[in-house]
């Protein structure tokens, strides 16, 4: 951790990151013993500097690092052994983007972690549905509504959305959600046991992680290329595992953007009828190609659990999403439903079908994908290309480092110069290697042109290079 010359020790090169931090000099500390520790520099068990080392190496006043060691301490970062020290902990593993907790906004950073529609803020389908939503409502009718699988009207006006993307859909096949993450723990619920295992891609997203770790799943990841799953694999594990559930995402896969072609789609759907395995299809992004693609299910619908939401059309407060479930499937999803939210709200659903209702959602559909293929061509200016994975329709990209990067380090590194980004070992089935990608949102950039900014420092970043103490053992 730091080396020792006689009697002398010398300062760890891990301490610089504090002076180049912004803020509360006590803050930074454990800001920059969080990116060594992620980056390796740093490892759980090594013995922090006495505080009055650190004080004079960083000419700061012992309350200062007092302050620091105390914080690392209530956070669980770092414990205080009695005579021995203060030592690291091994830090915990996140299941989303630290900055989805709420917090004090500041006013030059660019939060580029999170997954929503653009504009979202101040959506432009506002505009053009406000007639719709702020039509009469029969708000008696619907605070006494209690219909587990969602109001008849509702589902059928998603059953007609579903429709137009070529999926065999009817009201009584449709159930009312609290989103897509709400989809996804039903399906977990609904079609597995405690101890089953689940196949998924070998990045997923880090919600059905998380959905599965709490349930006592076990999430298996199949091999991907450009095309997503590969069915080869597939095929190998269906046999190996003796699992009955897939679950992915066939269109601008989060976070690859990886997007299956017609061929491909087919390929995976003979593998799972082969091995009797049902599919759970998470298509929440379906609506953003043009023209759209046709899901899985609508070529096996008996054998595929269809997930749709409005959180990536409309913005993530809406809270509904729709399912599309095989017929003698519905009473166990019922069950499930009723076992975690009862039902969704009948007053979102009100507001997200007229949405959907309004001869109005073509225009808002067409708008954002104009302005996302916009924003994805700014990343192709000002990024180089082999650097990226994306997709002109796709809300983010991902960005393969270099020059000594992790994407931990280069995480943390990125929010001290005011960019928010996600490493890529969050959607990692198992971390079998160190991750060396990040997840980039164009479209949670207020404008383009605070995107043009955020996107020049990720690249100015990504050239510098990381800090030769975290390459060096980010190497070992």
């Amino acid at each position: 951790m730091y080396e020792t010359i006689g009697a002398t020790m010398t300062r760890p090169g891990w301490t610089d990151a504090v002076e180049r931090t912004a803020g509360p000099r006590y803050l930074a500390i454990v800001g920059a013993v969080e990116i060594a520790l992620r980056a390796g520099a740093l490892r759980p068990g090594d013995r922090l500097p006495p505080q009055r080392d650190l004080a004079a190496w960083l000419s700061l006043n012992i309350g200062t690092i007092s302050r620091a060691y105390a914080e690392m301490q209530r956070t669980g970062l770092a414990r205080g052994e009695v005579g021995r020290g203060t030592f690291l902990n091994p830090m915990q593993d996140p299941d989303g983007p630290v900055s989805l907790r709420e917090q004090v906004p500041r006013q030059t950073f660019i939060d580029l972690s999170h997954n929503f529609p653009v504009h979202a803020m101040r959506h432009p389908a506002l505009a053009l549905i406000r007639p719709e939503l702020s039509g009469p409502v029969d708000v008696g009718a619907l605070l006494a509504s209690q219909v587990d699988i969602g109001l008849h009207r509702h589902r059928a006006v998603a059953a007609q959305w579903l429709t137009r993307f070529g999926i065999p859909a009817e009201a009584d096949d449709v159930l009312v959600t609290c989103g897509g993450q709400h989809g996804l723990l039903l399906s977990l619920m609904a079609l597995t046991h405690p101890g089953d295992a689940v196949l998924a891609e070998e990045l997923c997203f880090y919600g059905l992680k998380s959905a599965a770790g709490m349930l006592g799943r076990s999430l298996v990841g199949v091999r991907m290329d450009r095309e997503g799953i590969v069915p080869e694999y597939l095929d190998v594990l269906c046999r190996r595992t003796g699992a009955k559930v897939l679950v992915c995402t066939p269109t601008l896969h989060n976070p690859t953007t990886a997007t299956m072609s017609e061929e491909r789609r087919r390929e995976v759907a003979e593998v799972c009828a082969r091995h009797d395995v049902l599919i759970v299809e998470d298509d929440v992004y379906g609506f953003l190609t043009d023209p759209p693609l046709r899901p899985i299910a609508a070529s096996a619908p008996e054998r595929v659990v269809h997930i749709s939401s409005l959180s990536k059309l409309a913005g993530p407060g809406l809270r509904i999403g729709f399912m599309r479930v095989p017929r003698h499937l519905v009473y166990a999803f019922g069950i499930a439903l009723r076992a975690s939210t009862l039902m969704a709200s009948p007053f979102n659903a009100e507001w997200a079908t007229r949405l959907l209702a309004s001869p109005q959602i073509d225009q808002v559909v067409a708008g954002m994908r104009v302005e996302t293929a916009e924003r994805q061509a700014l990343v192709s200016a000002l990024l180089p290309g082999q650097a990226v994975m994306t997709h002109p329709n796709a809300y983010y990209f991902c960005l393969k480092l270099r020059n000594g990067w992790s994407s931990e380090a280069y995480t943390q590194a990125a929010e001290e110069i005011g960019v928010g980004v996600t490493p890529i070992g969050l959607f990692e089935v198992a971390s079998l290697h160190q991750s060396d990608s990040v997840r980039v949102c164009v479209n949670a950039a207020p404008d383009q042109e605070s995107l043009r900014a955020a996107l020049e420092k990720l690249a100015r970043l990504l050239e510098t290079g990381a800090p030769p103490t975290i390459r060096y053992r980010a190497a070992v």
